[in-house]
């Protein structure tokens, strides 16, 4: 997957957790990911994802800071298959040293 393919996933992900209330396929990545997020947890997320678009964006050289909220997302939602399937595209677009 190309970086911006991956920054606008993120993003489409982001926007789904922000705004619930845009359900469209029931089959889709973002209501799945919504169904498995616990509500208290939606607004952690986001800014965990937040962080991580902005670091990808901006400064996508810094590997140490993206591998540490890279960890942090996969520890605590690496479980849903949208979220581990766009942080395993990030490992290896971003974190792998052949890049």
């Amino acid at each position: 997957m190309e970086r911006d393919e991956i920054i606008k996933r993120i993003d489409i992900i982001t926007r789904g957790l922000s705004q619930p209330d845009n359900e469209t396929d029931e089959s889709s990545e973002i209501n799945i990911v919504n169904k498995e997020v616990e509500e208290e947890d939606k607004p952690k997320i986001v800014a965990l994802l937040e962080d991580l678009l902005v670091m990808l964006k901006d400064d996508p050289e810094n590997r140490a800071k993206i591998k540490g909220i890279w960890g942090k997302l996969m520890d605590g939602y690496g479980h849903i298959k949208p979220v581990s399937e766009v942080l395993g595209s990030v490992k290896l677009s971003f974190l792998d040293e052949s890049n």
